[in-house]
């Protein structure tokens, strides 16, 4: 099992943000969703459009099977706006390349 330390640093996760966002807008939107709402990347692929529309994600944990509530910020709501503007629903937030409507698998999310 990896043990993945976290980025404490606020200037670090700043430059990471920039260079996500210059780089791929699909990458950008899955770190700042993983920094904002402390989920695990098993439980953030699995999330569709219309998940994240309200101001409150109800998931069932992927490794727990608890559900969970978590309240989406005013900066990732901003930033999900546009993300998601004319998307349907029932898309998935981070779509694969590989076919319509699939979303990245843990592999690919991590490189």
């Amino acid at each position: 099992m990896n043990f993945v330390q976290p980025i404490r640093n606020p200037e670090q996760i700043q430059q990471l943000k920039e260079y996500f966002k210059e780089k791929s807008l699909r990458n950008y939107i899955l770190f700042i969703m993983g920094i904002n709402t402390g989920l695990r990347i098993s439980d953030i692929l699995k999330l569709k459009v219309g998940d994240v529309k309200d101001s409150h994600i109800s998931i069932r944990e992927k490794k727990t099977g608890k559900q969970k509530r978590i309240q989406i910020t005013a900066a990732l709501k901003r930033e999900l706006k546009w993300f998601i503007e004319e998307r349907e629903d029932s898309e998935y937030l981070l779509q694969s390349r590989q076919g319509k409507n699939r979303p990245i698998g843990r592999s690919m999310a991590y490189k």
